[in-house]
């Protein structure tokens, strides 16, 4: 199921589920396929039955149980509240299909812009309205943590294997920048588990970027749910904040959060987001670290190896970098000096050549 031409492939069966499926609650109706098209981990649709109804039909390629009854129920949840389209059904195991499939009705509206005003007004609002929703009413949990104290307790399992990886290379500089991190995070995460580490759980979207959102008519419609449930808004928001993409500026950034703040209810968040902020920043550097270790990014099939490795020796040596001035910014720590960048270099080279350990 890779490719164009698992869209091809599997179109047809798509059609014969639909028109002659049990389950189907278009079954035995004039059924037209008018667009497809391949998501992240997913297959889509759009299909039209009769002259009413316009849908789609999401397949799932990866985890699709959990994330098809996800999805159907944060879109049921939030349908009424014009935040998600109307979900339809879906089914564990659609006949003459390989993996579950989701059916929701088609919404019209553009591209969100978060570089727009307008757009980032709305999308803060709706962000808001879902975090503000009764927790009573959603009965599953996010694949995200659900508090500061979880989301420290996953990360902070890998420290010591990264640390002794990096302290037994010939890395010292990278070492030392990796120990003031930690420090500093293990001092800040101190004072603040005792007092925000177990806040109760909210309802959240769970994927709240760009692409998993319509703007129409002045307000956002929140698409993709996959990884609704109950979880930490201010870990959510930072998680948006941080991985929002450079295609609108900080300052864009802190409107946003001003406008959220302005529907929220919770006088600690501001504080729980800023802390969650610094805590990403960080992250990013230890999850490069782990990807190297664990040689996570393999050079893709039917490529020339030798160029494919030279061009992820750049990327890491920049990404990494740049991950790291930040996050010493960001934890106010001494920078990088003007001679470290070339060591710092030479150090990433050397960790990409060593073999991984087993963690």
């Amino acid at each position: 199921m890779s490719g164009a031409a698992g869209m091809g492939t599997w179109t047809q069966a798509v059609h014969n589920y639909l028109t002659g499926a049990a389950a189907s609650r278009f079954r035995s109706q004039e059924v037209v396929i008018t667009d497809h098209w391949r998501g992240r981990d997913n297959l889509l649709w759009r299909v039209r039955c009769g002259e009413r109804t316009d849908a789609v039909v999401k397949m799932f390629t990866d985890a699709g149980q959990a994330r098809s009854r996800r999805q159907f129920s944060g879109q049921e949840r939030f349908a009424r509240a014009g935040l998600a389209p109307e979900p339809l059904w879906y089914d564990r195991y659609p006949h003459g299909l390989p993996r579950q499939i989701l059916v929701y009705q088609w919404m019209d509206g553009g591209v969100l812009k978060l570089a727009e005003r307008f757009h980032r007004t709305a999308h803060a609002d709706a962000a808001a309205r879902v975090h503000r929703a009764d927790r009573d009413e959603v009965q599953r949990f996010s694949p995200h943590p659900i508090n500061l104290l979880t989301f420290w307790q996953i990360w902070q399992a890998g420290e010591s294997p990264l640390r002794e990886w990096v302290s037994a290379a010939n890395a010292p500089l990278l070492a030392d920048q990796l120990s003031r991190l930690w420090s500093a995070a293990h001092v800040l995460m101190d004072g603040a588990l005792p007092l925000l580490g177990e806040t109760p759980p909210s309802p959240i979207h769970g994927d709240l970027t760009a692409e998993n959102a319509l703007f129409h008519r002045g307000q956002v419609l929140l698409v993709d749910w996959e990884f609704f449930g109950l979880g930490d808004p201010a870990q959510e928001i930072a998680r948006f904040l941080f991985y929002g993409g450079e295609d609108w500026s900080d300052e864009a950034q802190n409107e946003w959060l001003d406008y959220y703040r302005a529907g929220s209810s919770e006088p600690d968040l501001p504080d729980r987001v800023d802390l969650y902020l610094r805590l990403f920043n960080f992250r990013a550097v230890t999850f490069l670290l782990e990807g190297i270790r664990q040689r996570a990014v393999p050079p893709p099939a039917g490529t020339d190896p030798e160029a494919e490795g030279v061009e992820l020796h750049s990327f890491l040596i920049s990404a990494l970098t740049a991950a790291l001035r930040r996050s010493l910014v960001i934890w106010e720590l001494s920078p990088l000096g003007r001679g470290d960048f070339q060591q710092l270099a030479d150090e990433i080279s050397c960790l990409s050549t060593i073999k991984s350990r087993e963690s």
